[in-house]
């Protein structure tokens, strides 16, 4: 028997028929869009106190659709050709942006074509009318179901982390606490004891605010009847989420009290999560409050008991999703074909430091190792986006000079990386600009040790090497250095308790073999698309001087100290012409 037959001058399309054609759609789907879906996957699972919650939002949006399949059920669909223009420029756009610029190749980006794609097919397939149902749970899929790239959280996550430091700073006041602030950082003073409590990036409230809007719009969407309840409660998630957020910050002030361990770690990620519950209560009462400010008589529910029309469509329902599934494959194909002619990697490998940081000598040049290295807790390793980290501090033997502190930062295989630099770190935690800008300096590196590679380029220039001499295999070991410009982003910050004294901090990036100086440089020399492993690594210099130390001294220690130290750091990190050639050996 078939499994679709007419019926006036519609044809009905059976269950099972319908549930093949979306599984075949959706292969289709998922085979060009793979890379996007993979990677949005693994960071729901990867970050999952930020993103956690988009693996749910596919199957709220699925709810949001069958509370409406009524209404949708009680005509046929009739497909819209209009729908075919739209898919098509959705795989477009997601091609260019795949295929394209490095600049382009960013998660959102291909996320809009993705979504383009996504309404294309509905509106094909379903036609018009549907849209009017259709067109909010769709478009809660697409604002809610794919994770915002740092690039963009940062702009607001600054704002929220000192809206939850004020708003902390005076809640503990109001307890009776001594508390002073600075940026984003609070000092709580209780019995003669200082208890320091540091409002990291996690505690800027964006985790709580994200998963708020979510469940805000789905609470306004199938609880509330009239438009001004729904854009009310929707609203009202950002106060509620930062006002929430300012009560846990002030709990892991008062439990810092207790245990200075208390405020980081585990236990901080663990009180954050414990604080969704009240906050989940605060947002059920607000609905009631919603709900009942207009009393409504009771109405008796219609249709609920019927018998729901079957699923028809005008016209042949077997040659909307073959030509919806076709063009998805062609697409899917093309795609590849032009990854391979383009020599595109749409994934990147992660290329790890041949050496660990902690090997960096005690002693390089005329510098020596003070103190111990420095170590982050949980909290503070998540805000800096990576555990291969070095924080050590130099000094110049023989001189006056102050200790230079050296800290490098790795990061490989990541996309849309926003590298954490002082003039944007160090200003949350209350150390203020001199400038309104970081400036960029010359590094006086001495070069008159380094040779030239008589084998190995990167864009047809050559790579500087120097002999190094390898103390352990006693033998000589020849080190590529990176190409570039050696240049140091500086900026100069004072802070309420130096007094006279400033904090100068500097910073360049060796990534895929290259210098930069400039973060956003970093997607164009780390994440070129033509290039299947990535990496960058931070290497920044920071110390503190007196008001007769300058800028121009500072970049003079930095050149010195990073003249001797260049030859170790490369020795940790890859050897980017012995990764190329491992590419190419494939």
């Amino acid at each position: 028997m078939s499994s679709t037959v007419k019926t006036q001058n519609a044809e009905v399309c059976q269950p099972q028929r319908l549930l093949f054609w979306s599984i075949v759609i959706f292969v289709a789907f998922a085979w060009i869009f793979w890379d996007f879906l993979q990677r949005q996957v693994m960071f729901a699972i990867q970050q999952q106190a930020d993103w956690g919650h988009t693996l749910i939002i596919p199957f709220i949006s699925g709810y949001f659709i069958w509370l409406c399949r009524g209404k949708l059920l009680s005509q046929p669909f009739t497909r819209a050709k209009s729908g075919i223009l739209l898919l098509v420029l959705g795989l477009v756009w997601y091609s260019i942006c795949a295929l394209g610029p490095a600049a382009l190749h960013h998660h959102n980006l291909m996320g809009f074509g993705v979504s383009m794609s996504i309404a294309g097919i509905f509106l094909y397939l379903f036609g018009w009318r549907s849209m009017r149902y259709l067109w909010f749970p769709l478009l809660y899929l697409f604002v809610f179901g794919q994770s915002i790239s740092d690039r963009f959280m940062e702009i607001v996550t600054f704002k929220l982390q000192d809206v939850a430091s004020v708003g902390s700073f005076y809640g503990l006041t109001l307890l009776g606490l001594d508390v002073t602030r600075a940026g984003n950082t609070l000092e709580i003073f209780y019995n003669d004891v200082s208890y320091p409590l540091n409002i990291a990036e996690a505690c800027s409230g964006m985790r709580m605010l994200m998963a708020f809007l979510a469940l805000g719009v789905a609470m306004a969407y199938t609880g509330l009847p009239h438009l001004w309840q729904r854009v009310t409660l929707v609203v009202l998630a950002l106060p509620t989420a930062v006002f929430v957020n300012i009560l846990r910050v002030m709990s892991l002030g008062l439990l810092s009290i207790a245990d200075s361990g208390f405020s980081s770690g585990d236990f901080h990620t663990f009180v954050g999560t414990l604080w969704l519950i009240p906050a989940f209560l605060i947002y059920l009462g607000i609905v009631w409050i919603l709900k009942n400010l207009v009393i409504e008589e009771d109405q008796e529910e219609s249709g609920a008991d019927e018998e729901l029309p079957a699923v028809q469509f005008n016209g042949s329902a077997t040659r909307g999703f073959v030509t919806a599934v076709v063009i998805l494959s062609v697409s899917a194909v093309a795609l590849q074909i032009g990854v391979g002619a383009l020599n595109v990697y749409l994934k990147k490998v992660p290329v790890y430091p041949r050496k660990d940081f902690s090997v960096l000598p005690s002693a390089i040049g005329d510098w020596k190792r003070i103190g111990e290295d420095a170590r982050f807790d949980a909290s503070g390793v998540e805000a800096l986006g990576t555990d291969l980290y070095l924080t050590r501090a130099y000094t110049k033997e023989g001189t006056s000079n102050p200790p230079m502190q050296l800290h490098l930062a790795y990061y490989t295989g990541q996309v849309d990386a926003v590298p954490h630099v002082p003039d944007r770190c160090m200003v949350a935690g209350g150390y203020v600009p001199l400038t309104a800008e970081p400036i960029t300096l010359p590094m006086k590196i001495d070069m008159s040790a380094w040779g030239t590679d008589e084998i190995e380029t990167l864009d047809g220039v050559a790579y500087p090497v120097v002999e190094h001499w390898d103390a352990l295999r006693e033998s000589t070991e020849t080190i590529r250095l990176p190409i570039g410009d050696f240049e140091l982003r500086s900026t100069e910050f004072s802070h309420p308790k130096l007094g006279d004294e400033h904090i100068f901090a500097g910073y360049l990036f060796v990534a895929n073999g290259k210098t930069t100086a400039y973060p956003e440089r970093i997607r164009m020399i780390a994440f070129d698309p033509s290039e299947k492993f990535a990496y960058y690594c931070k290497v920044q210099f920071t110390t503190r001087g007196g008001s007769q130390f300058t800028m121009e001294q500072f970049n003079k220690l930095a050149s010195d100290l990073l003249s001797s130290a260049l030859p170790e750091i490369m020795r940790c990190l890859p050897d980017w012409a012995e990764v190329v050639d491992e590419k190419d050996t494939e």
